[in-house]
């Protein structure tokens, strides 16, 4: 595998195909697409779950019209991913109410190159448990999820999403797969995994912050490199910020380009 554009674009899909996906599990058929842009509308006012996802530079009036207008007229929050090289005019963003957040790593590797840990630290040997999350648990995954957003509109947004996830068949969401880890049978750590056509991407894995630096989060993400390599898929993606990369690192992944991140709060 080459580690180049190809690969960030690799990245790319997948996290349109996972955008796209999540919103229409709420709101079926309202991701568009145009040349160089998706957007999906997932009805929450979350953004979060709000996304555009940008592949080319494009006139800010195109992004304007298709993009900020329809978010603004129903009053959604939403995230615009951009993953072209070439950056877009932050200025003219900032205009239009997008708003730079930190950008984020994009990291690929062939899975055949993935090196798992299997150790735990001995502090947690006999106490952690890491499993699927089970249908009627999705509640409790929301809740870590939102945790960060706690006493904001968008942590109750996340766990709207999940309260309405878990009354969904699981046929139907089964691209998802979710993960918790339990010390002594609480959970404290949250991880999914979703599968493009091309590439198993990593997503959301968070740890309640009174269990951090113990090891957890490390041992969670292992469990999953574990069912990658268990997979049928060629290649594994993330998208993750600066300071998180050395983990994906010393595991295999390459970190392939750089996606900016802006955010838009109705």
């Amino acid at each position: 595998m080459k580690y180049s554009l190809s690969a960030k674009n690799l990245v790319c899909r997948n996290l349109e195909a996972r955008a796209s996906y999540c919103a229409g599990l709420l709101n079926p058929d309202h991701s568009k697409e145009i040349t160089g842009v998706l957007r999906a509308d997932s009805g929450l006012l979350s953004h979060t779950f709000n996304q555009a996802v940008t592949s080319a530079v494009m006139p800010t009036r195109i992004l304007q019209r298709f993009v900020v207008d329809y978010f603004s007229e129903r009053h959604s929050p939403f995230t615009l991913w951009h993953c072209a090289s070439k950056p877009l005019d932050d200025t003219e963003l900032s205009a239009l109410g997008l708003k730079r957040q930190e950008s984020r790593v994009a990291m690929a590797v062939e899975v055949k190159r993935l090196a798992l840990d299997r150790e735990t630290p001995p502090e947690l040997s006999g106490k952690l448990e890491i499993a699927p999350v089970a249908a009627e648990e999705l509640d409790r995954y929301g809740d870590i999820q939102a945790a960060f957003y706690s006493g904001v509109r968008e942590g109750l947004q996340i766990k709207k999403f999940y309260q309405e996830l878990k009354e969904t068949a699981e046929q139907k969401r089964s691209r998802l797969k979710f993960f918790f880890a339990k010390l002594e049978g609480e959970e404290v750590a949250a991880g999914c995994l979703f599968a493009s056509t091309d590439a198993l991407g990593f997503y959301d894995l968070a740890t309640r912050e009174e269990y951090r630096g113990r090891g957890i989060g490390r041992a969670l993400f292992h469990h999953l490199v574990g069912q990658v390599l268990s997979s049928h898929h060629k290649f594994a993606v993330a998208l993750v910020p600066v300071e998180r990369q050395e983990l994906l690192l010393e595991t295999g992944f390459f970190a392939v380009g750089e996606v900016a991140q802006y955010r838009y709060e109705a």
